[in-house]
């Protein structure tokens, strides 16, 4: 039998957890036609409560019109803004005609080239000139509000990984340039995700751009007795028996952290022939961990001495960073090379800082760093 637990793709409908308020605060919003900004570590279910969101309202929301672009691999605002035109024209456009009549009614004055090879209309595709005027790009960026006014429908404009535009040569500029076409958007919605939460911090919170434009869903941990009468329900799919005790102790050894828990629960499942056991469970953790040791290896391998008695310092739970006696001890010089260190781990998307206080952004790192880099 295949194991019920997921952890390779997203989760809908039953294998969905909790998270009942912030999917009731951003349906809502959707339905609204508020601008969402959704920030959390990856593999924290910011795709799986997305997901199960857009379900719900085709079932209940009426109309609207889903347009999902990954900005993983979008280095440069030319690439951005091509993504983009193409993304929204291929909602509604299928023919060369389509195509061609759209481009000259949404992107009039812009240097827009409809490409159309013959052999496919799957490869039919908008392009622009090298030179892209700000009036241009503003024009391009509005695309969306302009076909939502036009099919009368809301289209939710699903933007993954929008940290990749702070890359962009001109990034800033970018960001003010969208604030400015954005803002009155009042057709469409946009949701904005990312995956680099210290990136999408200094982005939204430190040079505020966006200011009021779109609210924050932050994404609270799935609670313990969700999770563990999930774990058992499941081994009881396939007649395996988890005391409530020991799905707990699944729960707390990965922090409640969805990836990692399905995970161990996954390596427990495939091990269990009957009663699940506490020792069966520690030999999954370490299978876990022995799954996760090359990209660790790899996360401390360009670490500076300096940054790595920085991290031993955190999980020795010092708080006065910069007091004497903590410098000394972790042979840290000076305040000054305290904070180098703090921004150099948080652009390494190693820690990030709550009311001031470091947490770790990956909670089996922080085990990995404990159990075997400083054993």
């Amino acid at each position: 039998m295949d194991s019920p637990f997921v952890f390779n793709k997203f989760v809908t409908g039953t294998d969905f957890i909790a998270r009942t308020g912030e999917q009731n605060l951003l349906f809502n919003m959707l339905k609204q036609r508020q601008h969402c900004l959704i920030y959390e570590p990856a593999k924290s279910g910011k795709r799986s409560l997305i997901q199960q969101t857009i379900l719900r309202m085709q079932k209940e929301a009426g109309n609207f019109t889903l347009c999902n672009i990954n900005l993983f691999n979008v280095r440069t605002r030319r690439a951005f803004v091509k993504k983009f035109t193409n993304h929204l024209l291929s909602l509604f456009a299928t023919t060369v005609t389509d195509w061609e009549s759209l481009a000259s009614e949404l992107l009039a004055g812009t240097p827009y080239k409809v490409e159309a090879p013959e052999y496919t209309t799957k490869s039919i595709s908008v392009d622009y000139g090298q030179v892209l005027t700000k009036e241009h790009i503003c024009s391009i960026l509005k695309l969306a509000d302009k076909l939502s006014e036009k099919y009368s429908t809301n289209i939710i404009v699903y933007l993954e990984e929008f940290q990749e535009i702070n890359l962009h040569e001109d990034a800033d500029d970018t960001f003010k340039l969208m604030e400015k076409c954005w803002m009155d958007s009042r057709h469409c919605t946009f949701l904005i995700t990312g995956s680099f939460v210290n990136e999408m911090k200094e982005i939204f919170e430190e040079k505020k751009f966006f200011y009021r434009f779109a609210e924050r869903i932050k994404l609270e941990p799935i609670d313990e007795k969700s999770f563990s009468e999930y774990i058992i329900r499941n081994f009881l799919k396939a007649g395996r028996v988890v005391t409530k005790e020991l799905a707990v102790y699944m729960y707390k050894l990965t922090e409640g952290h969805p990836w990692y828990t399905q995970q161990l629960a996954d390596i427990s499942y495939g091990l269990t022939r009957g009663y699940l056991t506490e020792q069966i469970i520690n030999q999954s953790f370490t299978a876990l961990m022995e799954l996760h040791n090359h990209r660790f290896h790899a996360m401390t391998s360009r670490m500076s001495l300096f940054q790595l008695n920085f991290i031993k310092a955190i999980l020795d739970e010092m708080e006065k960073f910069s007091s004497t006696e903590v410098l000394s001890k972790y042979d840290l010089q000076s305040s000054a090379n305290v904070n180098r260190i703090k921004d150099a781990l948080q652009k390494k998307e190693i820690i990030q800082f709550e009311k001031g206080k470091p947490y770790f952004i990956d909670p089996l790192f922080k085990t990995w760093l404990k159990q075997i880099y400083f054993s």
